[in-house]
């Protein structure tokens, strides 16, 4: 015994609206890639940088093993 489903669509038809795959969409924006800064060139050339952030500051420093390690 198979089960078939069957569907009843009841619905009011406009025999004048395109079909579904031609509406228009709008196409949503793609966001902006985020820019990237080489470190050399943010720092400046220093191994550190302290960075300002909502009134908090950061220390970026590069290490030995060349690594970048964020602090408070």
């Amino acid at each position: 015994m198979r089960i078939v489903r069957i569907c009843v669509y009841t619905g009011a038809v406009n025999p004048n609206a395109p079909p579904p795959s031609t509406l228009a969409t709008p196409a949503a924006a793609a966001p902006a890639p985020a820019p990237r800064v080489p470190y050399a060139e943010l720092s400046g050339g220093r191994r550190e940088v302290y960075i300002e952030h909502a009134g908090q500051v950061y220390r970026l420093s590069l290490t030995a093993q060349n690594k970048l390690i964020l602090t408070k």
